[in-house]
């Protein structure tokens, strides 16, 4: 791996976090193996010289790189990246926060492309116009006028990168899932829902026994998620399924050796490639523009999932209990308990405003 020796990196960690109570986000766990720093840190190991801004009431290790101290307490990013660009060996800083841990090398690689000494910061720019000014490259050209507005005690990034020279990059026209990529973990509602659904987009598994009413269930929600205006998809596993015979031309492209074809019609297609082990959340990034996906069944995994328990054929849970968000019966028995983790299979309305909670999209 080339390491890049031309631009320092700064992971700005010095936030009060009032809306986490108070924690150190840095130091929260995004996996069973690694905190957030730990995870931000990994996916700048390419950068030769990295740098760890915290306020002066902080204290802790970091995994990699050197620690700058903000001189002046309780003002925000703005100090963090001033003295990120001081304390640089490098003239460039590529800034990222410690409650963005859904970045990855490749979203830094191709925001890396657009490096020129012409501009005083480089700036990402979603496509509804959001622009990103802590994750980004700042140049030490912008130091006279990041200290006037310190001087001034005006600390709002916005208003410096209104008077520098500002490079900002579309992101029309790629592939980046940047609503994943740049969200930031500010509440414990959101550090939740990473937990929940593992840093992917929402994602939920209905499980449950044979001829248990899966498909019935997927379907009705499918129904409440499009009233409600949002985008759902869909995922299942079936191991006896000819994928072949859906078109006799895909299965004589594939004899002669193409391990991928693409048939489409006026207003859909379909894409068959052979699979080699592919992990799993790679099938989710093929619906990135979605804004949550039902799997049918995957009971045995560890995935955010609705078990169905049914009176005649499954009064008993087989699911992996792991991440199990609650029950859909028609147990009676079951229902009179009024359990939180119970509720009615047949009131799929009440089961869709729950997973709206659950899933963030309210």
């Amino acid at each position: 791996m080339n390491k890049i020796n031309n631009v320092d990196a700064l992971i700005l960690a010095g936030g009060k976090s009032s809306r986490m109570n108070f924690a150190d986000k840095a130091l929260l766990n995004f996996d069973k193996n690694r905190t957030f720093l730990e995870k931000i840190s990994d996916e700048m190991s390419k950068f030769e010289n990295l740098m760890v801004s915290i306020n002066q009431d902080q204290n802790f290790l970091v995994p990699r790189g050197v620690i700058v101290t903000d001189s002046v307490p309780n003002i925000g990013p703005l100090e963090g990246i001033h003295q990120g660009l001081l304390n640089a060996k490098s003239n460039f800083i590529f800034v990222t926060t410690c409650d963005m841990p859904n970045i990855t090398k490749e979203f830094i690689d191709f925001v890396m492309l657009f490096l020129s000494s012409d501009y005083d910061a480089i700036i990402i720019k979603d496509s509804q116009g959001k622009t990103y000014p802590l994750f980004g490259l700042y140049n030490k050209s912008a130091l006279t006028t990041i200290e006037g507005f310190l001087m001034d005690k005006n600390y709002r990034l916005q208003d410096v990168l209104a008077e520098l020279n500002v490079k900002y990059i579309s992101l029309n026209n790629t592939t980046f899932d940047y609503k994943k990529l740049l969200k930031s973990i500010d509440t414990e509602d959101e550090l939740k829902h990473l937990s929940i659904f593992m840093g992917n987009r929402p994602f939920i598994s209905i499980c449950g026994a044979k001829n248990s009413g899966k498909t019935w269930l997927i379907q009705e929600l499918i129904k409440h998620f499009k009233d409600a205006g949002y985008k759902v998809a869909t995922i299942k596993y079936n191991p006896n399924l000819d994928l072949n015979s859906l078109d006799s031309d895909i299965n004589k492209y594939k004899i002669a050796g193409a391990p991928g074809t693409l048939v489409f019609s006026k207003d859909s297609y379909i894409l068959l490639k052979n699979r080699s082990n592919e992990n799993f959340f790679q099938y989710l990034n093929l619906f990135k523009d979605f804004d949550v996906i039902l799997l049918e069944d995957f009971k045995h995994e560890p995935f955010p999932k609705i078990e169905i328990l049914r009176k005649d054929i499954s009064p008993k849970p087989v699911a992996n209990p792991q991440n199990l968000l609650f029950y859909a019966t028609d147990i009676p028995e079951l229902l009179e308990t009024k359990k939180p983790d119970t509720l009615d299979i047949k009131d799929t309305l009440n089961i869709f405003k729950i997973l709206l909670k659950i899933t963030g999209l309210n």
